[in-house]
């Protein structure tokens, strides 16, 4: 398990449960944009990582487990 992906694996339930979005999904379907506990997540991720949105986001894409 990589560095992010631990985490990841912390920070997500934190948010969910800060942003009270505990069962909504991070990309619903059909649009509407993303769940507040996904964007916590990756603002918390871009601090963590010390880099840019562009960066991280960057970084995130070259993870096979996400698409």
């Amino acid at each position: 398990m990589t560095q992010i992906s631990r985490f990841t694996g912390e920070i997500v339930p934190i948010s969910q449960r800060v942003t009270g979005d505990g069962d909504e999904s991070a990309a619903p379907e059909g649009g509407g944009g993303f769940a507040d506990y996904a964007l916590v997540s990756l603002h918390c991720l871009r601090i963590y990582l010390d880099t840019s949105y562009r960066m991280t986001i960057d970084l995130l894409k070259e993870m096979p487990q996400i698409t």
